[in-house]
């Protein structure tokens, strides 16, 4: 069988490939640096817990400046340790740092939900929604604040928003929020129509609505 021998790699060629490689816009160094403490933070904090995790992000921060993914990753360090008070002072100062850092802003909102600081959550959720619009947490949480608020309209055009980027309502069967809505009179059937027309009746069942009467008011529109 023939051997054919591999193309000599000319002066020419080397030269085209160095000037490309010269041209490539490199890395940007402090988001290369800074990225990689938030990993390692976040490796402690899962490894070892927050304490550990705050010690290293103090000496990292400390020779480095302020970081709003290093302030991030300290502060789901210790929501996962379920201390959310820390958690919170954590996420603040990495969204104060970084207005458009969207995971610290899906993250304080949930804490702020659970505070019961619907106006900052729905300040946090917006962002999120605005930050990431083809993902669907932010449009699934500013859903649920206006099923809270009774705001049919507006729940209907955020959930099918969440529905269209993914969102299934499966993921929330057993919460008790999102259960309670099936009886709520004017939410209720707005949650029962988008689900038994985009997700079907077994996800119907799934959330305790699997009884629940067809709606007359027809489709949404966009269907």
């Amino acid at each position: 069988m023939a051997r054919h021998a591999a193309a000599p790699l000319t002066a020419g060629l080397l030269l085209a490939i160095g000037a490309a490689l010269a041209e490539a816009e490199p890395p940007d160094y402090a988001t290369t640096l800074t990225e990689g403490a938030g990993a390692e933070v976040a490796r402690v904090g899962r490894e070892q817990g927050p304490e550990p995790a705050a010690a290293l992000a103090k000496r990292w921060m400390a020779t480095f400046g302020p970081s709003a993914r290093v302030e991030y990753e300290l502060g789901l360090a210790w929501r996962l340790a379920g201390n959310d008070e820390k958690a919170r002072a954590h996420l603040d100062e990495a969204a104060r740092l970084d207005p458009d850092l969207a995971t610290a802003r899906y993250d304080r909102g949930e804490v702020r939900l659970v505070d019961n600081d619907l106006a900052g959550a729905r300040e946090d959720f917006e962002a999120v929604a605005r930050l990431e619009p083809e993902a669907w947490p932010g449009w699934f949480r500013l859903a649920e604040l206006d099923g809270r608020a009774g705001d049919s309209r507006a729940f209907e055009a955020h959930l099918l928003r969440a529905f269209r980027c993914g969102f299934s309502v499966r993921a929330v069967a057993q919460d008790p929020t999102w259960r309670g809505f099936v009886g709520h009179p004017e939410v209720g059937p707005v949650l029962v129509r988008l689900v038994r027309v985009y997700q079907g009746e077994e996800v119907l069942e799934a959330i305790g609505a699997g009884s629940a009467p067809p709606q007359s008011d027809g489709t949404p529109a966009g269907r």
